[in-house]
């Protein structure tokens, strides 16, 4: 069967021949999915079918061709593509040290007639491998991924000419830089009060979940994990529920038994070593009842934090010795690295393992605020400088290594907030409630059709601390529009959801009731708290009166060889482009003006920051 019968387009946009013979590439797909490759008569001879169908659960195939390294990444990749599946399409290069770049589109955008598409590989994401950076190529490879069936065709395929038009255009937000206050600039003069009942979610949760009345479920179920409770410490404690704070802390303090010697126990100890607390345990038996959990340092981290905020709040060493045992297994976990040193995993798997021989970036933020929290600043500076060196510059990164870097570093990593702000891939728009709202995904993902409630809930902080105060305002706002109703054990309360609506490998989600970090972080946002710095920010000066006086200093803006500077009393000037890396910094005992060269910037939008005695303010400015 020719299925080129309805394909009018017969450009020839290959820079050399074809890779149309199904014998040049590898197919692979995981148990539970099949597929099957084959040739037809496309254009020019060969084109490449592959029939598939993958399980209700999600499954996909992988079509891979080995690809020259002397390959010009400048050049895309083309073909002609037809589907009958409404799955996701995904175009993937490889490095040679395993780095996997990628790009989604869905199929269903290719199922009435055939369709031509460029890709390169600026148009694509780091997803997984490797060191995240591209070098050389290894192999393409095109892919589906999901839960239906059908027919892909391929025709036409191989390297193309250089500069033909990409079918990926940017995902940049055209309005990122939009004046005002609204719904398209993202900012709100004002915060909405907070709803009194989403903290009585809390309350009633931690009552009637567990005999004990201490720890509370993240999804109102059985299963209770240390992050989460430690999220629900600090909450109790910003709103003066210091009993309530006690009962979450006093379990993890009295789970410090050294004779433990039950394994799945949620317990620091067993027979007398020091190896941490599960992520999660059963609330009625508090055993990790799946036997495969991890004590990861991350949860660790969050605890210790959770005691330093008790233990700063109410002046009191009622947790020393959980924060001394905590913070020494942390430390137990450290090994230096070429640049820095980095807190190790702990134990994984049910125990079956110890740490693991790189550095997990997330965990590690986590880990330097609760070390910095215990005055170990030695070894709190040389992971900052590990995730400097590995996090700096780096683009398509998970949300919360942008938001909390900041939470965790302040005012000067504040512009790192913009790379997921300024981004459809990260920054959605949904409709709830027959109402626009905009909220945030956990990674770039331009089909992702989803919030993740957290993720919203940090970049508010974010924002509240240590940049726009009105777009924290927006954000925190926002949440107010995802409340859903619970009643609990009789009681009507309010809650978040974890997130607006199933995606893939969520289907552990109800959307129809509340989760704890996210409802946790809303209240973090609605009261502008840094669990990080320990500091409640007080909502007062509009950050519009601070952004126009830096804005009202520096001219001409734009500008294409030298800007001048005029500040009373500015002892220090940072230049901080988009993707939040430092590229000018400048300090002086004290000045009123000074002119700065910025020919050899590259054009663009960037921050500057002033630093003065008493104040940091940050500005744009536009390098033409």
């Amino acid at each position: 069967m020719n299925f080129y019968e309805n394909n009018s387009d017969t450009t020839d946009y290959l820079y050399s021949s074809s890779w149309d013979n199904k014998l040049l590439w590898n197919l692979n797909y995981p148990t539970g999915s099949s597929a099957t490759v084959d040739n037809f008569n496309g254009i020019n001879n060969d084109g490449i079918s592959v029939s598939f169908s993958f399980p209700a659960s999600g499954g996909w195939f992988d079509l891979s061709k080995t690809v020259e390294e002397s390959y010009d990444l400048n050049k895309p990749m083309v073909f002609f593509v037809k589907s009958t599946s409404t799955d996701i399409l995904e175009l993937k290069f490889t490095d040679i040290d395993g780095s996997v770049f990628g790009v989604k589109t869905n199929l269903i955008d290719y199922n009435d007639e055939w369709k031509h598409i460029v890709v390169y590989l600026e148009n694509t994401s780091y997803w997984w491998g490797g060191d995240s950076k591209f070098d050389k190529i290894s192999k393409f490879s095109v892919a589906v991924s999901g839960n239906g069936s059908g027919y892909l065709w391929l025709d036409e395929i191989g390297i193309g000419k250089e500069g033909l038009q990409t079918s990926f255009p940017s995902t940049y937000d055209p309005d990122s830089t939009l004046s005002g206050i609204g719904f398209a600039q993202r900012r709100d003069a004002s915060m909405v009060e907070e709803d009194s009942l989403v903290l009585e979610y809390l309350k009633v949760l931690q009552d009637v979940s567990s005999p004990a009345r201490q720890i509370i479920p993240s999804m109102e179920g059985d299963q209770a994990q240390t992050f989460n409770n430690s999220l629900a410490a600090m909450v109790f404690i910003i709103k003066n529920e210091k009993e309530r704070a006690e009962r979450v802390l006093d379990f993890y303090a009295g789970a410090t038994d050294i004779n433990n010697n039950d394994i799945r126990l949620q317990n620091f100890y067993y027979n007398g070593e020091a190896r941490g607390f599960y992520q999660h345990v059963s609330l009625t038996s508090y055993r990790d009842e799946g036997g495969n959990t991890d004590r990861w340092m991350g949860d660790m981290a969050w605890l210790l934090i959770a005691c330093k905020n008790y233990e700063f709040e109410y002046e009191s060493d009622r947790y020393a010795n959980l924060i001394s045992i905590l913070k020494d297994l942390l430390l137990s976990f450290y090994v230096d690295a070429a640049h820095g040193g980095y807190i190790r995993h702990g134990w994984r798997k049910g125990d079956t393992y110890l740490h693991e021989d790189s550095g997990h970036p997330e965990g590690n933020i986590d880990c330097y605020v609760a070390l910095e929290l215990c005055g170990e600043h030695f070894y709190a500076q040389k992971i900052r400088t590990w995730l400097d060196y590995e996090l700096n510059g780096k683009k398509e990164l998970p949300l919360d290594l942008y938001t909390w870097r900041v939470l965790a570093f302040g005012t000067e990593y504040s512009p790192l907030l913009n790379i997921p702000e300024y981004d459809f891939r990260y920054r959605k728009i949904l409709e709830v409630n027959g109402e626009n709202v905009m909220g945030f995904w956990h990674s770039p993902d331009m089909y992702a059709n989803n919030f993740w409630n957290d993720g919203t809930g940090h970049i508010a902080c974010a924002y509240l601390n240590f940049g726009e105060k009105e777009r924290g305002y927006f954000y925190a706002n926002q949440m107010d529009k995802l409340i859903v109703d619970r009643n609990i054990g009789g009681v009507t309360t309010h809650a978040i959801p974890y997130s607006l609506n199933h995606s893939a490998n969520q289907a552990w989600v109800d959307t129809t009731k509340g989760f704890l970090s996210s409802t946790a972080w809303y209240i973090f946002a609605k009261n502008g708290y840094n669990p990080f710095q320990t500091e409640r920010f007080t909502i007062s000066t509009p950050y519009f009166e601070e952004m126009n006086r830096a804005a009202a200093s520096i001219f001409p803006n734009p500008a294409s060889d030298k800007i001048t500077i005029m500040f009373p009393g500015m002892q220090g000037i940072s230049i901080i482009n988009i993707y939040g890396q430092l590229v000018r910094r400048f300090t002086f005992p004290s000045s009123e003006n000074t002119d700065i060269q910025i020919s050899d910037l590259e054009t663009g939008i960037y921050f500057i920051i002033i630093e003065t005695p008493g104040e940091r303010l940050t500005s744009l400015f536009e390098k033409k």
